[in-house]
């Protein structure tokens, strides 16, 4: 029997899964006191600011690396942490990727 592969549509679910994946979720805790702040003022079924959404994709590849290079239980690799989101999520995180990384440069 196959298992489901769910689809992550949104940056908050994003984050979730990817700190769902923590071993050691007290590694990561201090990333998602934030994320707990921007949840905490949503109402019911209200997705985040545009704003929120960019906070929201540095806050994952935080995420992401902790689970790329530091995870002690696992391994992941970036392609397989992606390979379950939206195409407009993975366009999101590589438009924040060259935006930091050209701002990084100057």
């Amino acid at each position: 029997m196959q298992r489901e592969t769910r689809i992550i549509k949104t940056t908050l679910d994003m984050v979730t899964y990817a700190a769902g994946l923590a071993s050691n979720p007290a590694d990561i805790d201090p990333l998602l006191d934030s994320v707990r702040s921007i949840t905490a003022r949503l109402g019911p079924g209200q997705l985040p600011s545009t704003e929120d959404d960019q906070f929201l994709v540095g806050v994952y590849l935080q995420v992401e690396q902790y689970l790329t290079l530091k995870e002690p239980i696992r391994t992941f690799s970036k392609e397989d942490l992606r390979s379950r989101l939206t195409p407009e999520l993975r366009r999101q995180i590589e438009t924040y990727e060259t935006k930091h990384k050209e701002n990084s440069v100057t």
